[in-house]
């Protein structure tokens, strides 16, 4: 889960919380119980639930007639939407650019300064990817650049199955300071050549068996 994921998550859970508890202190007052105090009430507001707190106070005509609560909840709210505006505009500056599949085919058959990306867990990979890719696990991008991308300044075309973890792949890649961070959903959908790790090993180890055919036939002609 990203920074702002989780921003958004409890800025959810202390408004729902504190919409309830306003709801409840309420009940307690027409029914003469025992009172939530008022630093509870507000200090749920002053954590990131004013929106709550407003909701409750006019949805359960509560605290209205109380001028601390008139005043300082909504001067709460609007500092907290000035936060997250801030924020969100923080998080805006370093982003990645999202394209299709045929944009990405593209770029692979006219530049040569990328890498491909694949973001799946290594048992995926090995199953079948993008001839050329380097596995980089979505889990394992954290708050250090990857070993395996050492060039913040390179092109990275990203993918993953779907397309979900390549985009959160991506936003980490980007925070971290990757300049070029292309996002192409997933091989699922991919019409290109897709190859096993298997099949990479066999063509090395063609390869290899070339080098030897050449260094043979090399030796050859020096015997003659």
């Amino acid at each position: 889960m990203t920074l702002l994921q989780g921003a958004a998550v409890y800025t959810a859970l202390i408004n729902i919380l504190t919409f309830i508890v306003y709801g409840l202190d309420k009940s307690a007052a027409v029914k003469q119980k025992q009172r939530i105090p008022n630093r509870v009430l507000l200090g749920l507001a002053a954590i990131g639930g004013s929106a709550g707190a407003l909701a409750g106070m006019y949805t359960f005509r509560h605290k209205t007639q109380k001028k601390y609560y008139t005043i300082t909840v909504p001067l709460l709210l609007i500092l907290q939407i000035a936060a997250a505006v801030l924020l969100l505009s923080g998080c805006s500056s370093a982003s990645y650019t999202q394209i299709s599949q045929d944009e990405a085919m593209k770029m692979m058959q006219e530049q040569s300064d990328y890498l491909i990306v694949d973001v799946r867990r290594p048992d995926e990979f090995a199953e079948g990817h993008i001839a050329g890719a380097v596995n980089v696990p979505n889990e394992t991008i954290e708050d250090e650049a990857p070993e395996a991308l050492p060039d913040k300044e390179q092109t990275l075309l990203i993918y993953c199955r779907s397309g979900n973890r390549s985009k959160e792949a991506s936003q980490k890649l980007a925070d971290m300071g990757y300049t070029k961070v292309y996002e192409f959903g997933g091989i699922n959908t991919w019409e290109g050549e897709i190859v096993t790790g298997e099949e990479e090993t066999v063509s090395a180890g063609e390869e290899t068996v070339s080098a030897g055919e050449e260094t043979v036939s090399a030796e050859d002609e020096r015997t003659e």
